[in-house]
């Protein structure tokens, strides 16, 4: 179903649901790389004589840390895209959009003589 077959909130859905796999993603990324680069100092210090149990334990402390604000910044913004389809829920309800084609009726247009002579005929 394309975006032309749907409602206004079919593509509100569809736009929230986008944003918010594309915030986890970037958030995903973002978080490996932090912690990455948090790695680099303590892999120099377990080099420089810090003891392998201690460096293990910072990196499993840090990822955690990265893991609560990484959960929190994805859930704040899932709510705010839920907001965002229940505002718009109660938009559609409102205006009572139908996503369904309404069924046209032709009328032949021409004299009335013309239309009573096909009821006639009918």
């Amino acid at each position: 179903m394309g975006l032309f077959d749907m409602s206004p909130l079919g593509w509100i859905i569809k736009v929230t649901d986008f944003s918010q796999k594309s915030l986890e993603n970037t958030m995903g990324t973002i978080k490996e790389v932090h912690q990455g680069i948090i790695e680099i100092p303590i892999n120099v210090a377990r080099e420089l004589g810090l003891p392998e149990e201690s460096s293990t334990a910072l990196k499993y402390t840090h990822r955690k840390m990265l893991d609560h604000v990484h959960g929190g910044v994805c859930d704040a913004c899932g709510e705010v895209n839920q907001y965002i389809v229940k505002q718009a829920e109660t938009v559609n309800q409102l205006f009572n959009f139908s996503p369904n084609p309404v069924e046209t009726t032709i009328v032949k247009l021409g004299s009335k003589k013309e239309r009573q002579q096909e009821t006639k005929i009918s």
